[in-house]
C-alpha cells in the first residue's frame, strides 16, 4: 500500500504536468502542433486554459506543502514543476504533441485523485 507521502508526490508531479500542458495549449504554436496548423484557440478557450494551468500549478504547490510543510514544500514544488516541464517540453511536445495532450487529460484527474488520497 502506498503511503500518504507517495500519493502527494504523485499528485504534485501530475498536477504540475497538467498545469504546464494547459498553459502551453494556450499558446498559438503549441495549440497548432497538437490540433493542426491554422487552428488557434479562441479568446475564451485561451482564458480557460490559462486559468486551468494556474490552478494545476497551485494545486501542485498545495500537494507539496501538504507533504513537507512550508519550509521544504516550495523547494519540493520546484522539483515537481521541473519534472512536469521536462516531460512536457523536453520529450512530448517536440516529438509527440498529441501524446502530450493525452497524458495531460489523464494526469489531471490522476493528480486530483492522488491529492485526495494523500490527505
Amino acid at each position: 500500500m502506498m503511503t500518504t507521502s507517495a500519493w502527494l508526490a504523485i499528485a504534485a508531479i501530475a498536477l504540475a504536468y497538467a498545469g504546464f500542458a494547459a498553459l502551453s495549449l494556450a499558446m498559438d504554436r503549441h495549440h497548432a502542433d497538437v490540433f493542426g496548423r491554422g487552428k488557434e484557440p479562441s479568446a475564451r478557450a485561451r482564458q480557460w486554459l490559462r486559468a486551468g494551468g494556474a490552478l494545476g500549478l497551485a494545486l501542485s504547490l498545495l500537494a507539496c506543502v501538504e507533504r513537507q510543510g512550508w519550509n521544504i514544500g516550495p523547494i519540493l514544488w520546484c522539483g515537481a514543476m521541473t519534472l512536469g516541464a521536462l516531460l512536457l517540453s523536453g520529450l512530448l511536445l517536440p516529438y509527440a504533441p498529441r501524446w502530450a495532450l493525452r497524458l495531460a487529460v489523464v494526469s489531471a484527474p490522476l493528480g486530483l485523485l492522488s491529492l485526495m488520497l494523500g490527505r
